[in-house]
């Protein structure tokens, strides 16, 4: 399948990688862009990590135990699904990445 890439994006794509090659500039930029967003879930999970004092596979066991204090206060159920979602984001991008490289 060919794709069109306008040529202003692909100057973008040249001038942030380097490269001149469309096609190894866009993987590239692919492969930093995951890198950078598995970095930014690393500091958003240590944010709930420090908050409760744990990692989200001992507070998802204490949720599913009914043992996390205030559980269905609106920020902690709030957190835990955010949590969750960072989890589930993390992984998906962890997939791609290695299809990536």
């Amino acid at each position: 399948m060919a794709v069109a890439i306008p040529k202003n994006a692909l100057k973008v794509l040249s001038d942030l990688t380097g490269e001149p090659r469309a096609d190894v500039a866009l993987w590239m930029t692919l492969r930093d862009t995951i890198e950078h967003r598995l970095e930014k879930i690393v500091v958003q999970r240590g944010v709930f990590e420090k908050k409760y004092g744990m990692n989200f596979e001992a507070f998802k066991k204490l949720w599913d135990a009914g043992r996390v204090p205030n559980q269905y206060a609106y920020e902690v159920e709030k957190d835990y699904l955010e949590w969750e979602g960072l989890i589930t984001r993390q992984t998906r991008l962890e997939e791609t990445y290695r299809w990536l490289t």
